[in-house]
Order: structure tokens, then C-alpha cells, then sequence
């Protein structure tokens, strides 16, 4: 079962971001079945129970989006209140199941997989015309004969969904209300390719005696046995290498190999700003302007590398969405207030530890499951 939690936009987010103060809100668990069928035919069952169970469980908040409602705040004053669709803190998977979109484009602006790499602010992904394009191939094909409809919506790029959970909700685009993901968008990028760069051009034996090699510092971590055999981080440890990594690869690689890469990591460091201005902003993109411009360096030390040889491309869908991080800043705020370390609390919280208080027993775990949250809600 999947949790998904809610909270406000109205809470500053220092309170927001911390999993201790209680501001967020766990609104329902949506069912994973499985279905004996084709891979493809099953995930766009998946993606239709998920949006129909998003859809129920928000409807009041779609209402109140647009009509209004008396709420009371915190000082108990009563105020004619509305509920848009502010942000939807999610990973690139998810943001393309939100977006109905395929796998092989962004959820976010209208770049093709050939333009991940050029390094250019492509027109945004709008949900509008998301829907027009679903309402035309519905006329097309009925979008109930499932497999059909999902022959054609391939040929637009689309997921095959149609009845999109937010497509009633006023105010609501999916290119403004997706917003980064620092731990999947940027550590997670920096871990799958950044770092594997500095292994294929350094050597992975050579990376990992620099880093045992250097002193030990109070509140850092020291990777006594090097780095290279690490397969799973934590956001800590992702950010302790972060800041060490340009100097220890200095010397060893090319100068244009560490511009490109010192580029793209100060591109990450800026990005996790609590807060903003114009000239941070701009420093910000300047950064990876300045990556784009020293790119090819990586690519002529064979760094980046497929199954069996080099690659000569950058089609990353991640590294198309650090271009999207200025328009989101200007329009959502700092990528830092959407940070993963709440929800990855949360759902040790109402997921893990839930989990203990069961039976483990696969038949009743549902019927348990909605016991202990009735229970809470009561205790509430």
C-alpha cells in the first residue's frame, strides 16, 4: 500500500520541513495489486487505480478550489479560505505517472529525449494541453478498450490515462505544481552519474585511497574503506562527498574535466539555498551554463559509458530538469522546503512501524491496516 500525505502550504517551512512538528497528515494508503498481464498493460491499470483513488479522496479540496470555504486558523478566526494545488512533492517516476506522459519525455517542459543535453529552458508541459490531446484521441478510440488507447497515446507521448486526478482541480499544471526533488533529482543524479564519471576516468581503487587518505573531520563522515564499494547512501553521506570530490580528483583527470564537474556540483550546492534573489538565481543557472559549456570534456575522457562502450551524449531525463529549477524557484519557492527527509520520516512512521503491529499475514493486512488507521483517527 502506498501512503500519500497532505499538508499546507500556509506553514512556514522550517515547521513544514521537520517531521517531528507534525504537519503533515496521512490522507490515505493506495492500494498496489498486481495483475496477471502483460508488464505494460498492467501499469496503466496501476497509474488509473492511482489517479481514481487521488481523485476520491481530494474531491472536497477540488470543490473548495474553486468555490471557497469558511475555515478557522490557528488564532480561531474564521476565513473564507481556497485550496489550490500548490506543489506535489514527487521523484521523476512519479511526476511522469502525474503527468500522463511517457517514460522517454519530460514531465515538465515539451523537450524530446535529443534535447535532454542541448542545455536550452524548453516551453513547459502544459496540463491544458495535456488534456485538449486526451479529449481528441478519445474521440479517436474509446479510452475503456485500454490496450487501444494505449497504442495511440504512445504515438503523443502519453501514458495511456485519461482521467487525470488534477484535471479538475482549478489553477492546477503539472509544470508549475512539480516541483524538484532534491534527493532524487540532484543526489541521486550526482550518485548515478557524476560520481561513476570520477570512477571510470580516476579509477576506482585510486578514488578510494584519496578519500581514505584525508584527515578526519568532527561532523563529517570519513569513508575509511573509500567509496566505490557503496551502493546505497544516505543524504548525508551524499552531501559529504559532494564536498570533497572536486579537490580529490584534481590532478588526476584533466582541467577541463573538473570545471564540467565542479560546475555541476556547484550547480547542486546553489540549488539547496533556503532562500533567493535574482543574482542567486542567476549564479545558480550560471552554473550550469557552465557545465553545458565544458561537457565535452567529460565525453572525450570516455566517462560516461553505456553496457559495452562510451556514450556520446548527455540525454539524461534528470540533467533536462535542473534547466526547469529557476522557473520552479521563481514560481513555488526554494527546492530546499520540498526536501524528502519529512516524507521519508513519515513513512517509517505509518508504513514500517504500522507494519510491526500486524500479523504479517498477506490476507488480513489490509483489513488491519484500516483498523489502525481508524484508530488514529479517533485518537485525533
Amino acid at each position: 500500500m502506498h501512503p500519500t500525505f497532505l499538508t499546507i502550504r500556509n506553514i512556514h517551512s522550517e515547521i513544514r520541513m521537520k517531521a517531528t512538528s507534525h504537519a503533515w497528515a496521512c490522507i490515505m494508503y493506495i492500494p498496489t495489486p498486481e495483475y496477471i498481464m502483460n508488464h505494460d498493460f498492467s501499469g496503466v491499470l496501476e497509474v488509473h487505480l492511482w489517479h481514481r483513488c487521488m481523485d476520491m479522496v481530494l474531491q472536497n479540496l477540488k470543490v473548495t478550489a474553486q468555490v471557497g470555504e469558511f475555515m478557522t486558523d490557528p488564532m480561531g478566526c474564521w476565513c473564507y479560505a481556497f485550496t489550490p494545488l500548490a506543489t506535489h512533492i514527487s521523484d521523476l517516476p512519479e511526476q511522469l505517472m502525474i503527468a500522463c506522459v511517457s517514460k522517454n519525455v519530460s514531465p515538465i517542459t515539451l523537450a524530446a529525449p535529443a534535447q535532454f543535453d542541448d542545455g536550452i529552458v524548453h516551453p513547459p508541459q502544459d496540463g491544458q494541453s495535456t488534456i485538449n490531446e486526451l479529449i481528441t484521441l478519445g474521440k479517436i478510440v474509446d479510452p475503456w478498450k485500454v490496450q487501444e488507447f494505449l497504442e495511440w497515446a504512445k504515438q503523443q507521448s502519453l501514458s495511456g490515462v485519461h482521467l487525470l486526478y488534477w484535471c479538475d482541480w482549478w489553477f492546477s499544471d503539472p509544470a508549475i505544481f512539480l516541483v524538484p526533488k532534491l534527493l532524487h533529482t540532484c543526489h541521486k543524479f550526482f550518485f548515478n552519474h557524476i560520481l561513476k564519471w570520477c570512477k571510470e576516468v580516476v579509477g576506482a581503487n585510486e578514488l578510494d585511497a584519496r578519500f581514505h587518505s584525508q584527515h578526519k573531520c568532527v561532523g563529517m563522515h570519513h569513508f575509511t574503506d573509500g567509496i566505490s564499494h557503496v551502493n546505497q547512501m544516505t543524504g548525508r553521506e551524499h552531501c559529504n562527498i559532494q564536498q570533497r570530490l572536486v579537490p580529490t580528483i584534481v590532478g588526476v583527470t584533466t582541467p577541463g574535466f573538473v570545471c564540467a564537474l565542479h560546475a555541476l556540483v556547484d550547480f547542486i550546492y546553489k540549488s539547496q539555498a533556503p532562500t533567493f534573489t535574482d543574482s542567486s538565481i542567476g549564479s545558480m543557472v550560471a552554473s550550469l551554463n557552465e557545465f553545458h559549456a565544458h561537457k565535452h570534456f567529460i565525453l572525450e575522457a570516455e566517462a560516461r559509458t553505456g553496457a559495452s562502450s562510451p556514450m556520446g551524449h548527455f540525454q539524461i531525463p534528470k540533467l533536462e530538469l535542473f534547466n526547469s529549477f529557476a522557473c520552479s524557484i521563481c514560481k513555488s519557492g526554494a527546492v530546499i522546503q520540498h526536501s524528502a527527509d519529512a516524507s521519508e520520516w513519515l513513512l517509517i512512521m505509518h508504513c514500517k512501524t504500522p507494519f510491526t503491529w500486524t500479523s504479517h499475514q498477506r490476507s488480513t493486512f489490509t483489513q488491519q491496516v484500516v483498523t489502525l488507521v481508524n484508530h488514529e483517527d479517533t485518537m485525533q
